[in-house]
């Protein structure tokens, strides 16, 4: 009975419950709802859920662009995409060639590698030749961010630049054109004492000058036919670079010297089966001859071909020759084409070069201070070319050249020996060359035109006070 009075009790109460909890089923069914409600707002507001340790972090981050609030990771979180990563520019260095030193010297010292020198020079050889190396050439070495040498740009002339260039262990050469602009000038004078002075006070450079001494040379002896007041003209090319900071000067198209009231007029022409251009007179001959009257420009004649008393010696000899007077380095040409026979010391003589022209003529210079550069027994040279310097080696009082020429191997008296004339210019080479020099004429006049309207602005400017209102004109 005891037991049975004790299990009623308990079983009226898991009734009450169970019918409390029916009663309370719509109330359950509104905490859950509010529950979930409650999970849904913290996961939108919240700025991250993690789960438990045992699995994966899941980051949920959203951020709302203004110009208050805004890092660089918000490019990344909209898809922009990141921005290149800079490289180090390369480090660019001037190097000289200094004396003693060679490219590979110049190169290590500043800093290359010997593995990495010796084969850019090897890629630069290819479009340049070493031998011509001189000191105080420039040129620009290349370096990346660890300090390679990984490229070298060198200037081979006005027109082109070689630039060599570093893939992995390997250096490539190419040749670059450089564009330029060419014009031309036309400069005339009245010759006060000589031909280079009065030249130079015009305004004419010193390699046009030369140039112009050298193609008159066959025609003029420029120590005895110049006098004062004789005139001369010339019509040239000059280049500029595009960025205006290098300028050379060209081809001489037209000179002229009137000595004496008569002129000399040459025009540069380039003949059909010629490998070269060179100058003719008006009427289709050639200036150029077997030998050039002077081998130097700018000296006196300060001894004859004959019999003179010896200034060392003191007594009375054949002078077989004609002595030069020159300030000691002043450039000694080959009086015309052919093989250098001697080119060494030759007792009072002593700096001596000889050369063969023909079967006929020889030419000999001596007392030199030093030889051009790379003449030697067997070396071709070519009418002009420098094979050496005045100086005043051997048996002498003082610098000078002495010239000797020789006809079939016997010296004679180069102020009266008949050289030979040039080509003359015929056919269809004729007319060309003729067009050609009518050609250059129009081009002259127009030139003296443009600076006789320029003179009269000038004039005109003067005239009524108005410098400041207009510019003023140069012509290049």
């Amino acid at each position: 009975m005891q037991n049975r009075e004790s299990v009623l009790p308990r079983l009226k109460n898991i009734f009450l419950n169970q019918t409390r909890i029916k009663k309370n089923k719509h109330i359950l069914a509104g905490l859950a709802l509010f529950v979930c409600g409650a999970i849904v707002g913290n996961l939108i507001t919240s700025p991250a859920i993690k789960k438990d340790t045992s699995q994966q972090v899941i980051t949920l981050e959203e951020e709302y662009l203004n110009e208050a609030d805004y890092r660089p990771s918000d490019d990344l979180a909209l898809g922009n995409p990141p921005e290149p990563e800079l490289r180090p520019e390369p480090e660019l260095r001037d190097v000289s060639i200094k004396r003693g030193q060679g490219m590979m010297d110049t190169l290590i010292s500043n800093g290359a590698k010997r593995t990495d020198a010796y084969n850019a020079i090897k890629a630069l050889s290819k479009h340049y030749d070493m031998k011509k190396l001189q000191i105080g050439q420039t040129l620009q070495a290349v370096y990346d961010a660890q300090g390679r040498l990984s490229g070298l740009n060198m200037r081979k002339n006005f027109d082109h630049m070689i630039r060599v260039n570093r893939t992995e262990d390997r250096f490539d050469a190419r040749l670059e054109d450089l564009p330029s602009l060419k014009l031309t000038r036309h400069v005339q004078g009245v010759i006060e004492d000589n031909l280079f002075l009065s030249a130079y006070r015009e305004g004419l450079p010193n390699s046009v000058i030369v140039d112009m001494i050298r193609i008159f040379s066959f025609d003029v002896d420029f120590q005895r036919e110049i006098r004062k007041g004789d005139r001369f003209e010339i019509f040239y090319e000059r280049k500029i670079s595009e960025d205006g900071h290098r300028v050379e000067e060209g081809n001489i198209l037209y000179a002229r010297l009137t000595l004496h009231g008569k002129p000399i007029s040459l025009y540069r022409y380039k003949p059909a089966k010629a490998h070269f251009a060179d100058y003719f007179h008006e009427n289709g001959q050639s200036a150029k001859k077997a030998l050039m009257r002077t081998p130097i420009e700018g000296a006196r004649l300060s001894s004859y071909y004959g019999r003179r008393k010896h200034p060392v010696l003191g007594y009375t000899r054949m002078h077989k020759g004609l002595d030069f007077s020159a300030p000691t380095g002043t450039p000694i040409m080959a009086a015309g084409d052919g093989i250098v026979e001697r080119a060494s010391r030759y007792g009072s003589y002593g700096n001596y070069v000889r050369i063969r022209h023909n079967g006929t003529y020889k030419t000999a210079y001596a007392h030199l201070s030093k030889y051009g550069r790379g003449i030697k027994s067997g070396k071709r040279v070519k009418q002009g070319q420098i094979i050496g310097y005045v100086g005043a080696t051997g048996r002498v009082t003082g610098r000078h050249l002495h010239y000797e020429v020789f006809m079939n191997g016997k010296q004679v008296n180069p102020l009266r020996l008949k050289i030979p004339t040039g080509i003359t210019l015929k056919g269809k080479d004729r007319q060309k060359f003729l067009t050609r020099a009518g050609d250059i004429d129009h081009r002259i006049t127009v030139k003296k035109q443009n600076i006789l309207l320029t003179w009269n602005q000038e004039v005109a400017m003067n005239d009524s006070g108005a410098q400041d209102t207009l510019p003023h004109l140069q012509l290049p």
